[in-house]
């Protein structure tokens, strides 16, 4: 069982920043409120942003406190990874994979990641899939999924080493800024 700020792996970026992954611990409220705020601006301000679904809307501090206890507790019950990338006080990406809920989805994870736009480019995104990966696979998951917008070449690039297979596009998921996106979804099962 992962518990409240584990550490998964400490790293140094080619710039000399000190990356380190881990949980989430309830103290992150505002750091974790920046990092998510600041993805909201990014979506909203930026016409070429590769963020996928979500961030549509600003949180306060009472939201984002409760969001960490509901991560916490499904991390403690083994039903979900959580991975943040911290440099410094600087929460840089955050990712997790959920446990199915219902009993013949229950062995198949769902992953979300997102790094934020200074800090793309620099490798954390790839540290973290590989412990996403390594993560589902101790908690006996038998599959993970992963969906982002199709036009995102470099997540392609980067589930694709993590050995993910292209499992589909769909079409015209995503309506933002006038225009629609196609989604993509990338999958990795893992062997018995």
């Amino acid at each position: 069982m992962t518990r409240t700020g584990h550490i998964y792996k400490r790293f140094v970026l080619a710039n000399g920043d000190r990356v380190t992954l881990r949980v989430v611990r309830p103290e992150d409220v505002d750091n974790l409120l920046r990092f998510f705020n600041g993805l909201v601006d990014e979506k909203k301000d930026d016409r070429e942003s590769r963020l996928h679904a979500g961030f549509d809307k600003k949180f306060n501090r009472s939201q984002e406190a409760q969001y960490i206890r509901e991560v916490l507790d499904r991390v403690e019950k083994d039903e979900a990874v959580n991975i943040i990338a911290d440099i410094g006080d600087k929460i840089v990406a955050s990712g997790g994979v959920a446990r199915g809920k219902y009993s013949d989805t229950h062995r198949h994870g769902s992953l979300g990641l997102t790094v934020s736009q200074e800090y793309r480019g620099h490798g954390i995104g790839s540290r973290i899939i590989q412990t996403l990966v390594a993560e589902s696979r101790r908690l006996g998951l038998k599959s993970i999924d992963v969906e982002f917008l199709a036009t995102n070449k470099s997540a392609e690039r980067a589930y694709k080493r993590a050995g993910f297979k292209k499992a589909g596009i769909i079409p015209s998921k995503i309506f933002r800024n006038g225009e629609y996106f196609d989604a993509m979804i990338m999958a990795r099962k893992f062997a018995r």
